[in-house]
């Protein structure tokens, strides 16, 4: 049922209406359905995917937020330090300092919409809070860029579908 009706949507905003029919958390519909939907990948994702955005120079987007706040960077990862557990972004316009170890879950998920599918990496805390969410920047109504694809698939584990 929660499979059918991601495959179903047709704009990624519907995946919190499907959550919430189903009275379910983010990891939990990602375990209910295909590899090509939703797959665990390795903790170290984000630091590959970071590494391969800015030797590409490809723009992403990252959301960080809790309860009542969100922020969003959107452009080209300019610098990447990993300094003492953590993992930094430094551009001119936005700092990115996210302790490692915290990662207690990473998720590549892909979800249908008008326009193709939206691919993102998605990670989690020891208490199931979400960290950070990350795509390839895209504007509504274009595709994903083929590049971010690439970057994915990337992190996928041999032998998964995706």
């Amino acid at each position: 049922m929660v499979e059918q009706e991601w495959r179903a949507m047709t704009d990624v905003h519907q995946f919190f209406t499907l959550l919430k029919r189903h009275n379910l958390t983010r990891q939990q519909a990602f375990n209910l359905v295909a590899d090509d939907l939703a797959c665990k990948v390795s903790n170290s994702a984000l630091a590959q995917i970071l590494e391969s955005a800015q030797q590409d120079g490809n723009e992403i987007m990252v959301f960080v937020g809790n309860r009542g706040c969100v922020q969003i960077f959107t452009g080209v990862v300019e610098k990447v330090v990993p300094m003492k557990g953590w993992l930094n972004i430094f551009n001119p316009t936005f700092t990115l300092h996210l302790l490692e170890e915290s990662i207690a879950e990473a998720w590549v998920t892909r979800k249908p919409t008008s326009d193709g599918y939206v691919t993102s990496l998605e990670l989690f805390a020891h208490d199931g809070t979400q960290i950070a969410q990350l795509y390839g920047q895209r504007t509504e109504g274009e595709q994903e860029q083929a590049q971010w694809r690439k970057q994915i698939a990337s992190l996928i584990p041999e032998g998964v579908a995706a």
